[in-house]
This record gives structure tokens, sequence and C-alpha cells, in this order.
């Protein structure tokens, strides 16, 4: 049985499948302050790791190179890029990359990454190269592989003139070829990926590294920006074809091209285990990116009304916050030895019904508590929490409420019970008859769930509620699908959990004022001494820091690292950025004008998009009350 190895060339901590040929190693390692864990490191035994800037995934060759000797077969991909075994020339972008997902089992299988369709593949070839990029496609003005690479900012003529006479001087058989490549050749070969024979994989590194060694010598990087310091990973892409088609001329050696493929999502998808063994409250949230500010005041309140009896294990759903964000916000928690902040992407659960989910507000983030019985499945229950609350009291006494036999525990709603009253026309006989709830005065607020994940799991799979939640056009979105789906099961505690202010002085005078005299009550008892304060609609503390509760809201957030941020956008809000970022608006007296809006906002280009939405609004009714805008 021929040996085959195939490196994965690795900067962060990825996923990389458990596979017999696949070796993953992190390169320039030497210059990185800590080691990835379960891989090869390019800095030991003799290396060019301290050059990674410079060398680019080449420091794993040179490694491979100089430290292991007993495969027959090597190869090098990139953490993001495989090639494709499949017998099928799938779709590609024009660099002819086939853009995937997620790099996952089912794309293995995609791909025919098994082990036996591999090695047949691999050991009937001495070269197996990547499709080569036909350059009239990747730019129809390129003239060749030379122009290509001069016009390429960061790249600069003088490199690529030196490596030609390097090649002259070193290997004047390449010479002809050099010139055909960089002048005639209508093919591109790029991304530095292989699979060859070992004796083919020595001579190659043998005269790859040689030429760009003595590059080095000649030319001075030193003032080189970050990108143009990559040098000599951009003339390896180069050579290498230079390489591979002098192999192919001399016709002795059996050489054959695979398409490359493109994950969007490398990310490791490890199974969520409980942070700590024992007094476990777990707390889950969701946002995006933009929301992280205001995700970060709830956390610090939850963090300052925390008992040290208790361990929380905080669990953030987000497919786009940034590593900066999430720094900030482990800063929240800074010092805290019962407390852990980790974040999960949970856009892999529910991609496939992204374009079938509807919802007046339109943020997918609301989506998300529908797939935690998926996601957390070593977790019972799961406290979750909207991001857009303040937290008076510890979560603790929440999570520890009994739940055994229901799906899930959450507060009354007033407030729809006040739409359903009257206030809001179209909500009874779409409550009645769209969402066909038996018990309408028996709706709930999703902002606060302790959901029993276990009897969630007994009772529904994921794909069940997606495909139920894409199945209308649900006025609330997921709120609505929770209460339809969960009605006669659920417990319902006390609405201090779960206090709505006082949305723009027309959500206690107006709205709940509509309510059943019961819930009146409730709401209005809550409201004296809340546990959660909830700022749910599109007036928000941050726009309005006089608004109802919303003391209690700068009170906690001048102590997180946000503050300034929070104050900016303050000082700079206007009502498109309430349109752009508001999660609500008023639903009565909603404007033809915000729904076009709403519209405009579908679409990519931001600054035509702005400049719709001012066209649209100047001179409308101002929706929050007093006067035009």
């Amino acid at each position: 049985m021929k040996k085959i190895k195939i490196y994965i060339s690795c900067h962060t901590d990825c996923y990389v499948p458990r596979h017999p040929f696949l070796f993953p190693i992190q390169v320039g390692a030497a210059l990185s302050e800590k080691k990835l864990p379960n891989m090869l490191y390019d800095n030991t035994g003799d290396n060019i790791s301290a050059k990674n800037r410079m060398y680019c995934e080449l420091t794993a060759q040179y490694w491979v190179w100089k430290n292991d000797t007993d495969a027959d077969y090597y190869g090098f991909w990139h953490y993001r890029r495989y090639m494709n075994f499949s017998d099928a020339e799938l779709p590609h972008n024009p660099f002819e990359d086939v853009e995937l997902e997620w790099l996952d089992d089912d794309s293995l299988k995609f791909l025919n990454l098994d082990e036996n369709v591999m090695r047949q593949k691999i050991t009937q070839y001495d070269v197996i190269a990547t499709t080569p990029v036909v350059l009239k496609k990747l730019n129809k003005n390129l003239k060749s592989n030379r122009h290509q690479y001069e016009l390429t900012p960061y790249q600069y003529k003088e490199d690529l003139d030196v490596m030609l006479d390097i090649i002259k001087e070193k290997y004047p058989e390449y010479y002809d070829i050099a010139n055909y490549y960089l002048d005639k050749s209508p093919l591109g070969y790029y991304c530095n990926m292989f699979v060859m024979k070992r004796d083919l994989f020595q001579k190659y590194s043998e005269w790859l590294f040689s030429i760009l060694s003595e590059h080095e010598k000649r030319r001075d990087y030193t003032n080189y920006d970050v990108t143009g310091y990559r040098v000599s990973g951009y003339l390896g892409e180069r050579l290498f074809a230079i390489w591979y088609l002098h192999l192919q001329k001399t016709g002795t050696y059996k050489t054959c091209d695979l398409q490359r493929t493109l994950f969007k999502n490398v990310e490791k998808q490890e199974e969520t285990k409980p942070a700590f063994d024992r007094n476990n409250v777990a707390v889950a949230l969701a946002a995006n990116n933009y929301f992280v500010p205001y995700l970060g005041v709830t956390l610090a309140s939850v963090a300052k009304n925390s008992s040290a009896q208790n361990n929380y294990d905080i669990l953030v759903l987000s497919a786009d916050i940034s590593e900066t964000s999430k720094a900030q916000l482990q800063k929240v928690i800074a010092g805290r030895g019962n407390f852990s902040l980790r974040f999960i992407n949970p856009k892999k659960k529910i991609d496939g019904f992204l374009p079938y989910l509807h919802g007046h507000f339109g943020h997918i983030e609301t989506y998300y508590r529908l797939i935690l019985p998926d996601i957390l499945p070593q977790y019972q229950k799961v406290l979750y929490l909207d991001s857009d609350m303040v937290v008076c009291v510890d979560v603790a006494q929440l999570f520890a409420e009994n739940v055994d036999g229901v799906l899930l525990a959450a507060c009354h709603d007033a407030d729809t019970a006040g739409l359903y009253n009257g206030w809001q026309k179209e909500r009874k006989p779409y409550s009645d008859s769209v969402l066909g709830l038996k018990y309408p005065y028996q709706y709930f607020q999703a902002g606060t769930i302790l959901f029993n994940l276990d009897e969630f799991r007994k009772t529904f799979r994921t794909k069940d509620l997606l495909d139920f939640a894409s199945k209308e056009k649900w006025l609330l979105q997921d709120q609505d699908v929770l209460n339809k789906l969960c009605e006669g099961r659920v417990k319902y505690v006390d609405m201090a959990w779960n206090v709505m202010v006082d949305y723009n002085g027309v959500r206690m005078k107006e709205i709940i004022a509509l309510a059943p005299q019961w819930l009146n009550r409730m709401y209005t008892e809550a409201r004296k001494n809340p546990k959660i304060i909830h700022y749910a609609g599109s007036q928000k503390p941050w726009l309005y820091p006089e608004m109802d509760f919303g003391a209690d809201f700068w009170e906690v957030a001048r102590e997180t690292p946000f503050y300034e941020s929070l104050l900016f956008r303050t000082m700079h809000r206007s009502a498109v950025d309430e349109f752009l970022f508001g999660d609500a608006i008023n639903r009565k007296t909603e404007t033809s004008a915000a729904k076009r809006a709403f519209k405009y906002l579908n679409h990519n280009g931001v600054k035509k998009t702005v400049k719709k939405i001012i066209k649209t609004l100047i001179g409308k009714k101002d929706i929050r009350g007093g006067g035009k805008i």
C-alpha cells in the first residue's frame, strides 16, 4: 500500500476532518503566540517558519521536504481549499474554485474524498495539480500571466524579472517554458496546491527553494507593504506552473488536474458541552456584530447581579461577530472565574431555510432560539434572553424554575393581548385564523424563555420547527411559531422577568389598556420591581436616553467597554438610523413610506439604499410622533 500524506496548511484553529491522508500543519508557528491544538508545526527541525510572512504556505512545504521522508506521495492543500475527487465537473467561479458553504462530512462525501477513491486516483499519476484559471475569464483585459502579475498593485515587475534571471542562470533548460508561461499561456496555475510522487517532490522542492533563496539575496523586501511582502509565495505559484509545464513537456510523466474547492466556513463544529460541572447556569443570547454593544450591556447586567454560588455559562449565537467584538465582550466578564463566554455559529443549521423564513422585523438572529435544542444536545435546559435587556436580579433564580413536563417557561404578553383586543385590527383575525390559537390571552413574550431542551428534543425535530417557521409570513416571527407549537405546554412565570418598557408612551396608555384587566394588573405590578427590563420596540435607550427605564440601561452601559460607542451612536441618531437598525416600528401607524424603506434595505448597495430611504422619508409623517421628517 502506497503511503499518502496531504498536508493542510493552517494559520487558525479551524476544522480539519479526520482522514488517513490529511495532516494539519500550523504554518508560521515560529511567529505565533500560541500553538494550535492537534497539529504539526513548521518550526521544528530544519525550517523557515520565521519567513512565513514572505513564503506563506510554502513554509509547510519546506518543513516536509526537510523533515519527512516516509511517504510515497506528498500533497499540499489549504485549510479552506481541497481537491475534488468526484467524477463530475462541479459549478465554479471565474477563479475555478468550487464554492461550498461548509467544510464538513457532507462536503467530503460530495467531493468523494473517500480513502479508496483518492488512493486509486493519486497512484495513477505522478503529479496532480488543480484546474488552471482561464485568464480571459478571470479578467477579459488580461493579456498574459506576466501582465496579471504586473497589474497587481502589491506585486512588482522587478521581482518577476529577477526570478527569470535566476532561472536563466541556474536552470537554463526551464527558461523558454518560463517565458512561454508568462507571455503566451492562456492559463494560470495558482494556490501552490498539488499531490506528487516522493522523488518528484524532492526534486521540485530543491529546484523551487534554490530559486527563492537566491531571489531573497538579490532583492530587498524591507519596505514592501504587508501584502507585497508575501513575494516568495506569489513567485512560488508561478514557479510551480513553470516546473509543471516543463514536466509535462518531457512526455515522461502522467499528470492530471482536479478542481479546487473553496469552503466559506471552516469553523470547528464541535459539540458544545456545559462549561461547568456543577451549578451550571446556561444563558443563551443572539446578536449580529452591529448589535454587540447592546448585547454587552445585557451581559454586564447579568454579571453585575450574579452570585458567587453559581457558575454562569454564557452562549452567544451569532454568524458574524468579529474577533475584535468577541474580545470586547470577554472584557465584560474579565476576572470572573465563575463565568464562561463562548460563541456558537448557528448558520449551518439554519442556512437551508433562510430563503423561506419570513417576518415582520427582518432579523434572522431571532430564529436562532428555535435551534437551541439541536445545538446544545448535552444541555437539559437553557435560559434564552433577548439582547436588548437589562437584568436587575440574579438570573439563576429563574434558571432554577422546575420545567418538568412543559416545553418552556415564559411570561404572559399583555402587549399582544392589547393588540388582539383591537389596537391592531389585523391581529385578532390573524391570531384566530392564521395562527389558530385556542387561548389567545395565554400568548407569551419570547424575550425571556427558559427552554426545557430535553422535552423539546422529544417533541420536535429542528427540521420540524424550521419547516413550520417557513410555512407562513408570521407577524411576530418565531415568537408566533413558539406560541403556536407550545400552546398548552407552557409554564407562566412572574411578568417581572420580562417587563416591556412603555414604548413611546403608547404601550401602557393605549395598548395594554385594552388587555384583559388581569393582564393589565400583572403588567402594572411587574413594573414596580422589574427583574428584567426589556426594551422591546424601536424606541431604544441608546437612541432615546430619556425614555421609560432609559436610565437603567445607561447606568449599566457606563461600566462596559462599549460606552463610548453607545454615546457616539446616540449623538448621531436619525430617522434613517431607526429604519436601518431598529428591530420594530409602530405597527398601527406604519406608513407606506416606511414599508418602502424596509424594502430598499434588501438591496446590497448601501449608498444607493440610504439615498432612496432619505428620498422616501422626507416630508412624510414621522411615525414616532411629532410632525414630519
